[in-house]
């Protein structure tokens, strides 16, 4: 199975165009679920889900790293990629049954989640769904449009039924329904579609021992990471209830977002990384990581600024005056849209496909801990505002443990040879909102000029500068438009 070299522009592009929908679905959903659940119908539904962000873990078992990664290498020979995703399957099949082994244990063993019985049944469907779905695949073999285009699809008819079934503030089981059709929905046509690029064939003899090692290796960053991500989502709601994790997660939210937008430059990176490393090329990986890094100091540093500096018009646009009190706590956590692009371009997108887990797992283990002692310092006397402080300090941990591991390999003093020029640049923006502000407009109006200003501003000052990938990104774009026009060949 000879796969054609897709350029990294295209799939980037087509991998935005999923990424952005990914961030467009959820700020409509939020903005509108926010104001009709309120602050508790939010903390519900988020907290039932950071309980079964747990079990999906464990079910996926560190496979969509490692699928993507091994995939990549296989998929020019469609017999050996046909067994490596039936013997993905397989170990799937297993960890998916003792996942639901043990959430059943774990509902009927702890109160506090048996209050959330319905909302964890409904989000528990994700577990199956999400490991028939084999997006490693599709992420394998490159194929972002068909992504792109299934997610977008999926995600307006949910959208429609959102606004349809979603009317008043008892509506939170049809939401869960809704937001899971979304998210999971799709990957039943995955699976189905999966038969254009792999043979399903009965195998007696499957090589299943040989992944367990990598695998687990995996999961065991997956462990840790999600320890200091969703961690103080759990200890919110078991520490201080249903309305301090609504408050946080209008919080948390844009700045997630926000750092799914930058990280989703390095999503396409994987597959080819692991590629040229496979095929030893190693002087165009480097420069790939290079370019990456670039990209994320360039994308993270001014959306750091701006989301502190407009918290509090952000946090009443997304989610109403009910969580009007989340601005401070937007502000405290605005370091993570640098901290965790970063420590992703580190840790998932570089090292992972140089197969260098140990490290990553130093790292993240380090920031799981950093996080649950400060949450449990923290929250109780500070609610979320708490929790955004210790997830602040973790994210740094994990980051300059990240940076001293990768500096056994790279030279991170030349990777950070442009960051001046960003924060250089980027100092525009308090200048801009500042002299925005002074002028009379409604809120909104005012947070989409200082947007709309601040990011011209910034990147002209680069492009000025001779920023060279700022350059690239606009030689590029121009050859699309003269293409467009057919002023020049492709």
């Amino acid at each position: 199975m000879k796969k054609k070299e897709n350029s990294l522009i295209e799939s980037y592009v087509f991998n935005l165009l999923k990424t952005s929908s990914n961030i467009l679905f959820p700020i409509i959903t939020f903005t509108y679920s926010a104001r009709i659940l309120g602050v508790d119908g939010i903390g519900k539904i988020n907290f039932s889900k950071s309980i079964i962000t747990y079990f999906t873990m464990i079910a996926m078992l560190g496979m969509n790293y490692y699928g993507t990664r091994e995939g990549a290498k296989l998929r020019d020979n469609r017999d050996k990629f046909s067994r490596f995703a039936q013997e993905m399957l397989c170990i799937n099949g297993c960890t998916t049954v003792i996942s639901y082994m043990l959430l059943i244990i774990t509902v009927f063993a702890i109160p506090k989640i048996r209050c959330y019985e319905n909302l964890i049944l409904i989000n528990s469907m994700a577990i199956p769904l999400q490991g028939m779905g084999m997006e490693w695949l599709y992420q394998a073999l490159e194929e972002y449009r068909y992504i792109a285009v299934r997610s977008v699809l999926f995600q307006i008819i949910a959208l429609v039924a959102l606004f349809w079934f979603v009317q008043d503030a008892q509506d939170v089981l049809p939401y869960a329904v809704i937001t899971l059709f979304a998210s999971s929905g799709s990957y039943v046509i995955n699976f189905v579609n999966a038969q254009k690029y792999i043979r399903f064939r009965f195998h007696t003899h499957m090589e299943i021992r040989k992944h367990l090692k990598p695998l687990l290796w995996l999961f065991a960053i997956a462990v840790s990471i999600e320890l200091y991500t969703v961690l103080d989502t759990t200890m919110l709601g078991f520490l201080k209830g249903d309305t301090a994790v609504g408050l946080y997660t209008a919080a948390i939210k844009v700045e997630r977002m926000v750092n799914t937008l930058i990280t989703s430059i390095g999503v396409v990176l994987i597959p080819r990384l692991s590629y040229y490393i496979g095929q030893g090329e190693y002087q165009k990986s480097g420069e790939l990581i290079h370019k990456a890094y670039n990209y994320v100091f360039m994308l993270s540093v001014p959306a750091a600024i701006g989301l502190f500096l407009l918290s509090d018009d952000i946090i009443l646009f997304f989610s109403g005056s009910q969580f009007e009190s989340a601005g401070l706590t937007m502000r405290i956590m605005t370091p993570i849209v640098i901290l965790i692009p970063f420590s992703v371009a580190t840790n998932q997108q570089t090292l992972v496909p140089m197969k260098k887990e140990k490290l990553i797992i130093i790292s993240t283990l380090a920031g799981a801990g950093t996080n649950f002692t400060f949450n449990m310092l923290l929250i109780p006397p500070y609610a979320e505002n708490g929790a955004a402080a210790a997830t602040v300090l973790a994210e740094t941990v994990v980051a300059v443990i990240s940076m001293i591991n990768a500096g056994r390999f790279f030279d991170m003093k030349h990777i950070f040879r442009l960051i001046w020029q960003y924060w250089a640049a980027a100092a525009v923006i308090p200048v801009v909102v500042w002299l925005i502000r002074r002028i009379s407009m409604h809120y909104v109006l005012r947070m989409a000029l200082a947007v709309i200003v601040s990011s011209v501003l910034y990147f002209l000052l680069l492009l000025c500068k001779g920023n060279p990938y700022v350059r690239e990104s606009a030689a590029i774009i121009g050859r699309k438009i003269l293409y467009r026009k057919g002023k020049v060949d492709r």
